[in-house]
């Protein structure tokens, strides 16, 4: 059986601000080592050391704990306690160190807290935040916003559902642009996209799904809603993880899947970055109509109107939720 290592409670994160005692050990010191002791040689020296780093980086850790105890989003550690560790491991990119996603973590739950209502982190927790729907041939499709991705590659996932069932998640945080080192950008801050990924047992139904949505992929459909949701808080730049530096990166080779996030990207004219992620200026850019075979035109329209509406509810939904 594989060992276990059971990290402090987010609740246990207001002993480490206690001053202790004379003589007393600092309550998290002694947690952390309560933990080590009890699973002495059992191979868990990286966890033990992922844990002393955020004691030796005491003032870091409760900035990020600070921030995602905000009043609106407060409600997450009941569900995902974990969360305030989340920058202590890679997270959204492979390229990012750990200051870096520890900046990203508090920017992102700083946004959130300050930039929107109280009411719409409520209804991710409760998984009622729907962007769109639609019924097609007797078929509900929707767009929802959900909680933070358990692989760390995002702290909000939009997922594309038919009839309720999930069959394609695009996994995004918030963050500040000066940390991509964009300062050239209109917005202060930039949607980083470090997932786009369907189902792997729902091949059947994602097929399925594209054909009735006009030949249009879910992807492309999350893509519209994202377009939607940044247009609504004044965001002009989406930057998309390259595959090398996807933290899915070994389970996208093992799909045969490796080139997928380039082709996805680059469909959207997504320039290549320093720090390895393609940047897509939004509105999202597309194929002037005169370049298309006037045989395909018809289907074209019909697409990017579907795609249009996505976009438009989207924003629409989304607007009275911005402060």
């Amino acid at each position: 059986m594989p060992t276990t290592f059971t990290l402090p409670r987010a609740s246990d994160q207001a002993l480490a601000q206690r001053v202790p005692d004379k003589g007393e050990m600092n309550p998290l010191v002694a947690l952390v080592k309560k933990e080590i002791d009890a699973k002495a040689g059992l191979g868990i020296g990286r966890t033990c050391l992922r844990l002393l780093s955020v004691v030796w980086h005491a003032g870091q850790h409760r900035e990020v704990v600070q921030a995602i105890s905000g009043a609106h989003t407060k409600g997450l550690l009941t569900i995902y306690s974990r969360a305030v560790y989340r920058y202590t491991l890679p997270y959204l990119s492979m390229r990012f160190d750990r200051v870096q996603r520890q900046q990203m973590l508090v920017g992102h739950y700083d946004f959130v807290n300050r930039a929107l209502h109280a009411s719409f982190f409520q209804r991710v927790l409760n998984e009622t935040m729907t962007l769109w729907q639609r019924e097609i041939d007797g078929r509900v499709f929707s767009i929802s916003v959900g909680g933070p991705c358990l692989h760390r590659e995002g702290d909000l996932t939009m997922v594309f559902k038919m009839d309720g069932c999930a069959l394609y998640r695009m996994a995004f945080s918030v963050v500040k642009a000066p940390l991509l080192k964009l300062d050239a950008v209109s917005s202060s801050h930039v949607l980083y996209v470090g997932q786009v990924q369907g189902y792997a047992d729902r091949f059947a139904q994602i097929r399925q799904a594209t054909r009735l949505c006009r030949d249009v992929a879910p992807a492309d459909l999350l893509m519209a809603g994202v377009a939607g949701l940044a247009a609504a808080l004044g965001i002009t730049m989406v930057a998309g993880v390259g595959v090398e530096s996807s933290l899915s990166y070994q389970s996208l080779l093992a799909l045969n899947a490796s080139t997928s996030y380039v082709d996805f990207w680059e469909k959207f004219q997504g320039m290549r970055a320093e720090g390895g992620h393609y940047l897509l200026a939004l509105p999202l850019a597309e194929k002037p109509i005169s370049l298309i075979k006037a045989n395909h035109r018809g289907r074209t329209l019909a697409k990017r109107e579907l795609k249009k509406s996505v976009s438009e509810e989207a924003e629409l939904v989304m607007r009275p939720l911005v402060l």
